[in-house]
């Protein structure tokens, strides 16, 4: 038996485009970006360099009552902006450890 799943998506969706530095809105700018309880212990447990592994250790907070989908969150710094979004607009965790290190949120977002 099949199931039929019916999705609803902007209009812009399938021609969308990462812009980088030069989009108007951000994908991690002044909301609250959640990750799983896989994707906490692979950022705790991988290599990289000293720099993003202090800005790790200091921007993934576990939830007070985690789940599995929502275990910890990534804690905005002080211009609301996710840590690890560098000032040309690239996302720190993606330049250093690649596409594989991000978290599925950050991977299917928007």
């Amino acid at each position: 038996m099949t199931t039929n799943r019916v999705f609803t998506v902007p209009n812009y969706y399938m021609k969308f485009s990462c812009k980088v530095g030069d989009c108007r809105n951000s994908c991690c700018k002044g909301w609250n970006v959640t990750i799983s309880r896989n994707d906490y212990f692979i950022l705790q447990g991988m290599n990289c360099s000293k720099k993003l592994r202090k800005l790790l250790d200091k921007s993934l907070q576990v939830l007070i009552k985690p789940t599995p989908d929502r275990y910890a969150v990534i804690a905005k710094n002080f211009d609301n902006d996710c840590p690890f979004h560098m000032s040309n607009g690239y996302c720190m965790l993606h330049a250093q450890c690649g596409e594989k290190m991000l978290p599925n949120i950050c991977l299917y977002f928007p």
